[in-house]
């Protein structure tokens, strides 16, 4: 289950309405995952400083099962990090970004694990 999800200190209101919608799409093409499983959040006027400044910033973090690793991550760092910079206007500097890689046996989905879902039953719930 790809999740991408920026904290930011940026007020709601510069958030643009598409930000969401586009941040899955791009997340789905560069994991190479289905978008129906992937999961995009904003959340806006958190209280927060990146180097004890208060000017734009803001913290993304991106979770998938597989895809993530030393040769894939500078891609997914340079295509997440270039869409909210271009769409939201924090400056590459004032964005740091975490990949966490998740295990098929921690995540869920439709009330089973995804070990179960792929490994055991093949599918058949999907």
């Amino acid at each position: 289950m790809p999740r991408f999800s920026v904290d930011t200190n940026l007020p709601a209101s510069k958030i643009p309405e598409e930000f969401l919608n586009t941040a899955t799409s791009l997340l789905s093409k560069s994991l190479g995952k289905r978008q129906s499983y992937c999961v995009s959040t904003v959340n806006p006027g958190v209280k927060m400083t990146l180097g004890g400044s208060n000017d734009p910033c803001g913290f993304i973090q991106v979770t998938s099962i597989g895809s993530l690793g030393p040769a894939e991550n500078p891609k997914h760092m340079e295509v997440l990090t270039d869409y909210v910079h271009k769409t939201l206007g924090i400056p590459k500097n004032r964005l740091i970004i975490n990949l966490q890689a998740n295990n098929q046996e921690t995540t869920g989905y439709i009330g089973t694990t995804f070990h179960q879902l792929f490994s055991v039953e093949k599918g058949k719930r999907l």
